[in-house]
């Protein structure tokens, strides 16, 4: 069973759903077969967890807030990990709180098992941005990345993506994406304009292969969190579309998704 198609929802629109751990989940999309997952988790200050063995699933991880030691390893402010699955990601603890989000890989999925894909941790405080120059179709975007992990095999890509205020084209008209791979983001700050809204912080989609999306202009710039089922992001363009600046809020979600991930959002909450 494939992955639901969810363009876009405010996170801050999904309820927690308390775990018997003392944690708190947001679960945003689930391959209820597979198990592949990407949810919020939130650690309460003092929570303490122990090593629960090997993992069933590759674990993937940015830390949103708070900071948290996982298998021995300190995280903070935007800290990342990967665990791939049949490995210990160990005793997992934090002293004043934490909120991460995760990716789960379908459990199915060959190039996530340990042997194939290696345990990582990433300061991306550390990294570079790479400002290498975009497909001269999303130019006016300004667009600069910090890539976390690439999976092996060509099979997935997992970056940060910043884009510099005032980046609208000087035409009323652009093409729009199209991807033969997964698409899936959230949005840490700033704010995009889509053909289904405005996308704040805290705003989360997964986009399957071949759907058209874009095109995404941003006045105010923006800050996510990406992953794409491929190492590099491959592109073919669409006929130009009018620009989506001041679009009403539409999103496309499954018909199963509760009524009030349907609502837009304008508070100052992060997710």
């Amino acid at each position: 069973m494939a992955r639901p198609y969810i363009e876009f929802v405010q996170t801050q629109n999904v309820e927690w759903e308390p775990q018997a751990d003392g944690s708190l989940v947001k679960r945003l999309n689930v391959d209820p077969v597979d198990g592949e997952e990407t949810a919020i988790v939130r650690y309460p200050a003092g929570f303490s967890r122990g090593d629960l063995g090997a993992e069933d699933r590759a674990e993937e991880f940015i830390v949103l807030d708070g900071r948290i030691t996982v298998g021995g390893t300190a995280h903070g402010y935007h800290g990342y990990g990967f665990v791939p699955r049949g490995e210990s990601a160990g005793m997992r603890e934090t002293a004043e709180g934490a909120t991460l989000l995760i990716f789960r890989y379908g459990r199915s999925d060959p190039h996530s098992v340990a042997g194939v894909s290696d345990r990582i941790t990433v300061d991306p405080l550390t990294l570079p941005w790479d400002m290498a120059p975009s497909d001269p179709n999303i130019a006016h975007l300004r667009l600069a990345r910090k890539v976390l992990r690439l999976g092996p095999n060509d099979s997935s890509r997992t970056f940060m993506l910043l884009g510099l205020p005032h980046g609208v084209p000087p035409h009323e008209e652009m093409p729009a994406e199209i991807h033969d791979h997964f698409e899936e983001m959230f949005m840490l700050q700033g704010e995009l304009w889509t053909p289904e809204g405005l996308i704040r912080p805290g705003a989360y989609f997964y986009r399957p292969p071949g759907i058209v999306h874009g095109p995404h202009v941003s006045q105010g710039g923006f800050f996510q969190i990406m992953r794409a089922g491929a190492n590099y992001v491959r592109t073919s363009w669409s006929e130009p579309k009018r620009l989506p600046i001041g679009q009403a809020y539409a999103p496309t979600m499954p018909d199963e998704a509760p009524e009030s991930w349907r609502r837009s959002w304008t508070g100052a909450d992060p997710f």
